[in-house]
């Protein structure tokens, strides 16, 4: 059993840039799942994926709340930096959602709980303070 960070974007995010720019900032390929995110948030048609650098995400930064970080984890600062240049270098990114699941069996997941904010507000403790069975979306400003 293991906890395991979902994210999603829009389809028409999840391009070759998108997988090299995600690479490149994090040191960690996505991994297209098959998996679906059930919420009003995410967008049926998104694609979700992982970033994680070993078996699970039970030792990321990332829903760690107090703990201390780990040496070999992703820092806040990489994963901050990752998601608020996104849009500068992949077209097509209105919002990216992140879910955290406890050993997710099924295809269709659906989080318990959900908060939404724009990606100006985003800080390390909200990104330590996401709980399992929650989806946290970040939303971009539209620049069109």
């Amino acid at each position: 059993m293991c906890a395991i960070n979902l994210w999603a974007v829009n389809a028409a995010a999840f391009t070759t840039e998108f997988q090299r720019f995600t690479t490149e900032r994090l040191s960690v390929a996505p991994v297209a799942e098959e998996m679906s995110i059930s919420s009003s948030r995410v967008r049926g048609s998104s694609r979700v994926f992982t970033l994680t650098t070993r078996m699970c995400d039970c030792d990321s930064l990332i829903g760690r709340r107090a703990d201390p970080a780990r040496e070999d984890e992703i820092s806040a600062e990489r994963w901050l930096g990752w998601l608020r240049e996104l849009p500068d270098h992949v077209p097509h990114v209105s919002r990216i959602a992140v879910l955290r699941a406890w050993s997710p069996g099924n295809d269709v997941i659906t989080p318990q709980r959900s908060r939404g904010i724009r990606i100006g507000e985003l800080d390390e403790t909200i990104l330590r303070d996401i709980r399992d069975d929650m989806l946290l979306t970040l939303d971009y400003p539209r620049t069109w």
